[in-house]
């Protein structure tokens, strides 16, 4: 039987199964719940437990060069990483160009700032043009390095973006900022938020799904 890295224990009602991102698999209990309960939950769960970590398997396996940081996704597209003779990193055809004077522990910090660089720049400028066509006005934005979240909106308006949104295709980036300018209006995850996010992206789901394939993202550039 597959059994979970952790068991946590709160005063919650109803025991769930989550694997995370890198594959660690957690139950989440009722506190005065017995041994033999959580067990036979997790008996009944073996089927989705393989079928999931096959899944995780296979697109990681699809995406390995990505996960090796020998190729990098930027806005959906991929670049195959390569140190060059330029003075600072540059996109050229399908090659995302690496000044070759950097020492091979400075490469991929370097990446990391590029990325945080562009997303200041194209995150917010995005964000600018969405909010103005939903009419929903931020309280301000800033570029996170998040390891759990694309995004966040707390109560004082302000939308966190994490840099990784980068990686994912226009599309997946629509839907990222899209829902936090939602959680301005709805600071949940009801029926009247995803039927609000359904006005801006009818087809919301898609991006959903997409997104849920590269959560591996949000586990590289430690």
């Amino acid at each position: 039987m597959i059994l979970p890295d952790k068991i946590i224990k709160s005063t919650r009602k109803t025991l769930s199964l989550t694997i995370k991102q890198d594959g660690e698999i957690i139950v989440h209990a009722p506190n005065k719940m017995k041994d033999e309960h959580i067990n036979s939950f997790l008996q009944n769960k073996q089927a989705w437990l393989i079928k999931k970590l096959s899944q995780m398997k296979q697109n990681q396996d699809n995406h390995s060069e990505i996960i090796h940081y020998q190729q990098v996704l930027f806005l959906g597209k991929t670049y195959t990483i390569k140190l060059a003779d330029v003075k600072s990193i540059e996109f050229m055809n399908d090659l995302l160009l690496v000044p070759r004077k950097l020492e091979q522990s400075k490469v991929i910090p370097a990446v990391i700032n590029f990325y945080k660089k562009k997303a200041k720049e194209i995150l917010i400028k995005r964000l600018d043009y969405l909010q103005s066509i939903m009419k929903i006005k931020s309280g301000s934005v800033k570029i996170s390095n998040s390891k759990g979240r694309w995004g966040s909106c707390n109560s004082n308006g302000v939308i966190t973006l994490n840099w990784r949104v980068l990686m994912l295709g226009p599309a997946c980036v629509d839907y990222v900022i899209v829902h936090e300018l939602c959680h301005l209006i709805e600071m949940n995850h009801s029926k009247r938020f995803w039927n609000l996010v359904s006005t801006f992206l009818p087809n919301f789901e898609n991006q959903r799904a997409t997104i849920k394939q590269f959560g591996f993202l949000l586990n590289l550039y430690r």
